[in-house]
């Protein structure tokens, strides 16, 4: 399970980010969790991992793109998403020097009153010709 912690507005009606702490937590139970599916409770901030390898950083991209957009697909469908940041890492690893791949995004899914109108086009359309809008990590 995913789920950082419950939506909190502020006196103004926009979303209060929760601290470090509870999203660190959150990221525990998550790579706990053996299920690797993300979490869509409603009025509930949500933190999910998207990772992938390859033998190239070209393949790994390739691969996680592929991931990012089974996430954005299923996600997008769900009445109240709205992601809140996407933080991109890229490591390599010593021994065999292959390239992982990997976005953490935290994500939202408002309250039936709560949730802001999106429109058709989704911001995240283009996801498998590369991300112009993620945040290094």
């Amino acid at each position: 399970m995913a789920i950082v912690s419950t939506c909190t507005y502020d006196s103004r009606g926009m979303l209060v980010r929760p601290d470090m702490l509870a999203i660190s937590r959150a990221k525990i139970r998550l790579d706990l969790d053996t299920g690797e599916k993300p979490t869509f409770d409603r009025g509930h901030l949500h933190v999910f991992v998207v990772s992938d390898m390859g033998v190239t950083a070209e393949q790994a991209r390739e691969r996680v793109s592929v991931r990012l957009g089974r996430f954005f697909d299923r996600a997008e469908a769900v009445r109240g998403f709205r992601e809140i940041t996407m933080k991109k890492s890229q490591s390599k690893n010593r021994l065999n020097l292959n390239t992982t791949i990997s976005y953490e995004i935290l994500y939202v899914v408002e309250a039936a009153g709560r949730s802001r109108s999106r429109s058709p086009e989704s911001p995240h359309a283009g996801y498998q010709r590369g991300w112009s809008t993620v945040t290094p990590g």
